[in-house]
């Protein structure tokens, strides 16, 4: 007849397991660090290489846009429109990656001061023209002088990535809407697509990464790299980023930024 383990047997035997699951934990743990370093690896390996080719593409598309002759047909010159612009809106996407890799990292240094956040906007509306230009989309605005607490460079992407994002997505020959505001302790810039709706699961993850399905395609339409690094770089800043959809007004982004001490 067996006997029973005694109560300090028992304990032994628990204490033994419980060593084995922290040991296979502790591998697992190390094994997901490793994965993460290689996958931030190749992410900054990738965004490297592309910068080359991309920088002759850039480089031959002006030379083209710089001479082309006085009659020269509305075709080619809206071929080269495109070039240019597209050109322009890849080199973003690859800063982005970028400075996604070193948000990951922990590497990403704000150099923060006192910035208008109108005279950013205006600037990001001066790099996304050609973008604009290929829809024959128009941006109204309606600003307000706020000055904000921020890296005026970090913010001028996130705010070009903002404009990017809508003209991808916005019909032809829409106009679109910017916004510059006060809004208590934070200074507001909000952009809106009146022509177009999200369902309410979009809108809530708009600002996240989502997982791809079988076929490479994001598992919700709409879901955009630059937006992602938005909410992050905004956070950082001691922001933070909101969207909204509804049928009768479209769909607004907004980024809100601390306002400056002056």
């Amino acid at each position: 007849m067996n006997t029973p383990d005694s109560p300090a047997e028992v304990h032994a035997g628990k204490d033994d397991e419980l060593r084995r699951l922290r040991r296979e934990l502790a591998q697992v743990s190390l094994q997901l660090d490793l994965l993460q370093q290689r996958k931030t690896s190749l992410l900054a390996m990738a965004a490297h290489d592309l910068r080359t080719p991309l920088a002759i593409i850039q480089g031959y598309s002006q030379l083209l846009a710089d001479d082309l002759l006085p009659d020269a047909s509305p075709a080619v010159r809206e071929y080269v429109v495109n070039i240019l612009a597209h050109a322009e809106s890849l080199g973003n996407m690859i800063e982005n990656l970028m400075s996604l890799e070193q948000l990951e990292r922990n590497q990403l240094h704000l150099a923060v001061d006192c910035v208008e956040l109108c005279d950013v906007a205006e600037q990001a509306m001066a790099q996304v023209e050609g973008l604009l230009l290929v829809k024959e989309l128009t941006v109204e605005s309606d600003t307000s002088p706020v000055c904000v607490t921020a890296d005026e460079g970090q913010i001028r992407r996130i705010l070009y990535n903002l404009l990017s994002h809508a003209a991808k997505y916005a019909r032809p020959a829409s106009t679109l809407r910017l916004e510059v505001v006060g809004d208590g302790s934070f200074g507001c810039i909000s952009l809106t697509d009146p022509n177009r709706f999200l369902t309410e699961d979009t809108v809530a993850r708009l600002f996240e990464l989502v997982d791809v399905n079988t076929s490479g395609q994001t598992a919700l339409r709409g879901m955009d790299i630059g937006l992602v690094l938005a909410r992050q770089v905004v956070a950082r800043h001691g922001g933070r980023v909101a969207a909204a959809s509804t049928p009768q007004t479209g769909t607004t982004l907004s980024l809100y930024l601390p306002v400056a001490d002056v």
